[in-house]
């Protein structure tokens, strides 16, 4: 089945969503887009918006996608697949205060969705001059961050290099794997951003490229709300049967402060990569690539939370590694 590429775009209020998406338009005419936009309230597409390339265009305006995820966005999900000859490319824009795991969920984890929809990227948009207000006052903000693929850091033309640099080093202390770029009025390189997929195997596996990562970010000096990002590194495979009981009270137990979970292990006996990420309430095993030799074979997980203990998760996930006899 040819699937439909799929991509959010999140972001914080204000942060320039739609004039990104109205960028994404016009660059990929003469492409045809269905988007499905995200606000709360009774009409809260913007006026502004491009039309040339917009096949179609879905309110959802039943509260938060967050909220009211599996009547809303799934009905209107089985409508465009049977229209699914009319347009190209298909783009959510969630509303500013989303959490967008609850969308990557559904792409992920429905059978049905994800034989039809192919989840390209989450793009989480945030305001230069703002990011560092929004971290310190809504959670939501942090999750945004926390998953997304490629983080944009718009209206940089608003502040000055300096405070750029400070709040890309802010953003990739908090999501070491995502793409950060920074630009003005909701532009961005296009093919740079379509590079980086929440599930392509190149893109996560380019995490065997990134050293050893421990940081832990307190978005005030005297606030215990801490963002917690590290990597775990596996030299030996992991018995991905025996691991599953921990990943599940991860996902019951730490669901409030697992973000972000993404990275790949190796299992014995199996050629392959295994791509593995949480999502939301959930871990989701995926197909990676070969392994090129034996002693490539290192696993790699990051995990971004709040308050997290590094030695908790790697103590939980390192007793089900296969040590050669």
């Amino acid at each position: 089945m040819n699937r439909k590429p799929v991509h959010i775009i999140t972001g914080f209020l204000g942060a320039g969503k739609t004039t990104f998406l109205n960028h994404l338009i016009k660059e990929q005419l003469p492409e045809r887009i269905f988007v499905i936009e995200n606000e709360c309230g009774a009409t809260n597409i913007d006026g502004g918006l491009v039309m040339d390339g917009v096949e179609d265009l879905v309110e959802l305006t039943a509260g938060c996608l967050c909220c009211s995820l599996a009547d809303g966005l799934l009905d209107i999900l089985e409508d465009a697949y049977k229209r699914r000859e009319e347009y190209d490319r298909l783009v959510i824009e969630t509303t500013g205060i989303a959490d967008p795991s609850s969308i990557v969920q559904v792409f992920l984890e429905n059978p049905a969705v994800e034989k039809a929809f192919d989840l390209q990227q989450v793009i989480c948009l945030v305001d230069a001059g703002q990011v560092k207000d929004w971290l310190n006052e809504a959670e939501e903000a942090l999750r945004q961050i926390s998953v997304a693929d490629v983080l944009l850091v718009n209206k940089a033309d608003t502040v000055s290099q300096e405070q750029v640099k400070e709040v890309t080093e802010l953003l990739k202390g908090i999501n070491v794997q995502a793409k950060t770029l920074a630009g003005s009025q909701g532009k961005f390189d296009l093919k740079t951003i379509l590079s980086v997929g929440t599930t392509k195997p190149e893109s996560v596996e380019s995490l065997a490229q990134v050293h050893e990562h421990q940081h832990e970010h307190s978005t005030t000096d005297s606030n215990s709300h801490k963002i917690t990002t590290f990597t775990l590194t596996f030299a030996h495979p992991l018995d991905l049967n025996e691991l599953q009981l921990d990943l599940n009270r991860i996902v019951h137990l730490y669901r409030e402060q697992v973000y972000r979970v993404k990275g790949f292990i190796a299992i014995p006996n199996y050629p392959n990569r295994v791509i593995l990420q949480s999502v939301r309430s959930s871990f989701i095993a995926t197909d990676g690539s070969p392994w090129e030799t034996p002693k490539d074979r290192v696993g790699k997980l990051v995990f971004i939370g709040r308050g997290l203990q590094k030695q908790t998760f790697e103590k939980m996930f390192k007793r089900h590694m296969v040590r050669p006899d």
